[in-house]
């Protein structure tokens, strides 16, 4: 069985080609980085939603998506949901 997107992981998108800065207001809250022949899309998903749609969105521009990446994962109960008082 496949693993499900975890809550709020930061991934990694590779795009083809280098996208110019009118493109970064389409991938609101995601860092854009060119290199190589490639932009690199790195940034926050809150849930499966939200990597769907910004996947849907690429699709959307014509775009070719040449990988997905799970960088890493916020559990519940990370340091930004601890409270220490």
């Amino acid at each position: 069985m496949k693993s499900e997107p975890t809550r709020d992981a930061t991934y990694q998108l590779i795009v083809a080609g280098e996208l110019d800065d009118r493109y970064g207001s389409l991938f609101e809250g995601m860092q854009m980085e060119r290199t190589g022949g490639t932009t690199v899309l790195l940034g926050r998903v809150r849930d499966r939603a939200h990597l769907y749609g910004l996947i849907e969105r690429i699709e959307e521009l014509g775009l070719e998506l040449v990988s997905v990446t799970q960088a890493d994962t916020s559990p519940v109960g990370s340091e930004t949901e601890r409270d220490d008082s």
